[in-house]
């Protein structure tokens, strides 16, 4: 069941990191401070295809536009990377969310034109999402699962908004849902196994 306690949030170390890191990088390579870092880190599509600048599609991840889409991503990251980090071990943690947003990165260069810039953690994040809900169908609980697609919808309903890269998040999310589909198929099978013996 998707409920988190406060020890749950303090042992989540990895997903605190993930936060730190992004504020960090925040007001590192903010537009408003450092505009010449901010322009190499953000995902500019035709430089990528042009120039071989492949690094824009991991560095992208760690850059935000202002506070507040700063704020709205850490507040997602903080409350399903806790979750995930309270199911997953770490390293399956980090691949999810680090390949979540590579998956979305690289839709976007190849669906949206080429002067497009992207940049954020949500595609990650809605690999977390992804996953949060297999987790939740792997509970078997219906009324959990209605929840889980409620909340799909209304994560997902505002990236159909101007100015946000929804191939991000539909991308990040669908990596999410099948990362988490084979995860929770190993998790039935080693507890199966645990039973058996």
């Amino acid at each position: 069941m998707f409920v988190l306690s406060e020890r749950e949030f303090r042992r989540a170390r990895l997903t605190l990191t993930l936060v730190l890191f992004n504020v960090i990088c925040f007001f590192s390579f903010n537009q408003n401070f450092n505009f010449n870092y901010f322009q190499l880190l953000v995902q500019i599509n035709y430089k990528i295809v042009e120039n071989n600048e492949y690094w824009r599609l991991m560095t992208a991840m760690f850059v935000h536009h202002d506070v507040i889409h700063l704020f709205s991503n850490m507040f997602g990251l903080l409350i399903f990377g806790t979750f995930i980090e309270s199911n997953y071990k770490k390293l399956n943690y980090f691949i999810l969310y680090i390949c979540s947003g590579l998956f979305g990165n690289v839709f976007s260069l190849i669906l949206l034109p080429p002067y497009t810039w992207s940049l954020g953690a949500s595609g990650a994040i809605f690999g977390l999402i992804g996953a949060s809900f297999m987790r939740l169908v792997g509970d078997r609980e219906k009324i959990l699962m209605v929840f889980g697609m409620i909340y799909l919808l209304l994560f997902l309903i505002p990236s159909f908004s101007p100015g946000i890269n929804v191939f991000a998040h539909i991308f990040g999310l669908i990596f999410g849902i099948i990362y988490g589909y084979f995860f929770e198929k190993k998790r039935k099978r080693i507890l199966k196994e645990i039973d058996v013996y």
